[in-house]
C-alpha cells in the first residue's frame, strides 16, 4: 500500500524526462528525482496509509487514545521504513535503464515485486526474531502483494504518462516542422513572383527606350541617363524580402521620371504622403506594376495622356497606397486588369499577409480608376530620412 511513492511523479506531473538531461550523471538524476515534491507525496501517502487501519471501529473501541497513537507511530515508522525502500529502488532503477528499452516496465514491475517481498520477510523475521518461525510461503506471497500490487498499478500509470509527453513532444516537433515546412514554401513562392515581375517591368522599360529610339533619339538617350539612374537605385532592392514604402516612393518617382521622357507633356504625377510613414514595410516592386499599368492600361491608350497620383495614408492599424489615374479606365480600357501584373500582387499580397492585406479596383468619376493596396502597419527599424513629402511634375 506505501507502494504509492514510485508514481507520484506522475501524479503531479513530475515524471523523469530523460532527454532533457541526458548529459548529466546518475547521481545527479538520482538526486533530481528524489526531490522535495516526490518526497513530499511519500510522506503523505505514508501518513494516510498508516493512519487508516487505527480508524476501524474494533481499534478505537479497544484502545485508548494514548495506546493508538503509540500504535500508530510504530506503524507510521514500519511504512515508512518500506515506503522508502521502495522509493529508493524504484528511482535507482528507473534512472539506471534507459528510456526505450525492451520491456523496461517489466523490469521495473518485477524490481518493485522482489523488493516487496524481501521487505515482507525482513518484517516478519524482525517481529519473529529471525528466520525459524516465519508464516507459509502463501501467507508471505499475499502479505507482499499487500505493497507490490499498488506499487506496480503506479509505476504502470507513471509509464504510460511519460509515454504521453513523448508522444506529446513529437506531435508538437511535427507540428513545428509543417509550420517551419510553410514558411519556407511562402518565402519560395514569393521569390517566384517576384522574379516574375522583374524581368515583366524591365522588358517593358527596355521596350520603350528602343521605340523612342526609332522615333526620338535625343529622348531615347535622355531617357537611357534616367533608367541608369532608376536601375542604380532599383538593383540593391529587386531581390529585398523587405523594403520601406518611401524607398518604393523614390523608385515610383524615378520609375515615372522615365515615362515623362517619353511622354513629355502629356504625362504628369505628383506623389503624396506623411514623411512619418516612410518607414513602414512595404512589398518590393508591387507599387511600381500599380503605376506601370495605369500608365499601360489607363493613360497611354487613351491618347492624349493624363495625371497620375501616388498616395498613401494610414487608417488605422492599416496602410493604404493608391494609385489613381484620369485615364481611360476599366470600363473603356483594352485590357481587364487580370494579366500578370495584378494577378501577380495580388498573389504576392496573399502570400506574404493571407487575408489582412487586399488589392482593391475601383473606377473613378468623370473617367479614369484608382488601384489600392491595403496591408497591416508594420515599422522596418533603421530608417533613413525620407526625401518625398509631395514630390510632382
Amino acid at each position: 500500500m506505501i507502494a504509492f511513492f514510485p508514481s507520484e511523479a506522475a501524479m503531479f506531473g513530475f515524471s523523469r524526462l530523460a532527454p532533457l538531461h541526458s548529459g548529466d550523471s546518475y547521481v545527479a538524476r538520482v538526486v533530481r528525482a528524489l526531490g522535495w515534491q516526490r518526497l513530499a507525496v511519500v510522506a503523505l501517502v505514508t501518513i494516510l496509509v498508516s493512519t487508516r487501519p487505527l480508524l476501524e471501529a474494533d481499534v478505537v473501541g479497544f484502545f485508548t487514545s494514548v495506546e493508538i497513537a503509540i500504535l500508530w507511530i510504530e506503524l507510521f515508522a514500519e511504512m515508512a521504513l518500506i515506503a522508502a525502500v521502495l522509493a529508493l529502488g524504484y528511482t535507482l532503477l528507473d534512472e539506471a535503464l534507459p528510456p526505450r528499452m525492451p520491456l523496461r516496465l517489466v523490469i521495473v514491475c518485477a524490481m518493485l515485486l522482489g523488493l516487496s517481498i524481501v521487505m515482507t520477510v525482513l518484517l516478519y523475521a524482525h517481529y519473529a526474531d529471525g528466520f525459524d518461525h516465519l508464516p507459509p510461503p502463501l501467507r508471505l506471497v499475499a502479505d507482499s502483494l499487500r505493497w507490490g500490487l499498488p506499487a506496480i498499478v503506479l509505476a504502470v500509470i507513471a509509464d504510460m504518462h511519460h509515454r504521453a509527453l513523448q508522444t506529446d513532444a513529437a506531435a508538437h516537433a511535427v507540428e513545428r516542422s509543417h509550420e517551419q515546412l510553410g514558411r519556407d514554401e511562402t518565402e519560395q513562392q514569393l521569390a517566384l513572383l517576384q522574379a516574375q515581375i522583374e524581368p515583366h517591368f524591365l522588358f517593358n522599360v527596355l521596350g520603350n527606350v528602343r521605340r523612342l529610339y526609332r522615333t526620338q533619339p535625343q529622348a531615347g538617350a535622355g531617357a537611357i541617363a534616367n533608367l541608369m539612374c532608376y536601375l542604380r537605385a532599383a538593383l540593391p532592392q529587386l531581390r529585398s524580402e523587405h523594403a520601406r514604402l518611401g524607398d518604393e516612393l523614390e523608385l515610383v518617382r524615378a520609375y515615372l521620371g522615365l515615362f515623362q521622357v517619353r511622354m513629355g507633356a502629356r504625362l504628369s504625377f505628383s506623389i503624396q504622403t506623411d514623411q512619418a510613414l516612410h518607414g513602414i514595410e512595404f512589398p518590393p516592386m508591387l507599387l511600381i506594376t500599380l503605376v506601370e499599368n495605369a500608365i499601360k492600361h489607363g493613360l497611354e491608350p487613351n491618347g492624349r495622356g493624363g495625371e497620375v497620383l501616388v498616395r498613401a495614408k494610414r487608417t488605422g492599424q492599416l496602410l493604404e497606397v493608391a494609385v489613381l489615374d484620369d485615364g481611360l479606365g476599366f470600363a473603356s480600357a483594352a485590357s481587364d486588369g487580370t494579366g500578370v501584373g495584378l494577378a501577380n500582387v495580388r498573389r504576392q499580397l496573399a502570400a506574404r499577409y493571407g487575408s489582412q492585406a487586399r488589392l482593391a479596383l475601383e473606377s473613378r468619376s468623370p473617367r479614369g480608376a484608382c488601384a489600392t493596396i491595403v496591408i497591416p502597419l508594420r515599422t522596418l527599424p533603421d530608417v533613413g530620412p525620407g526625401r518625398l513629402e509631395t514630390a510632382s511634375a
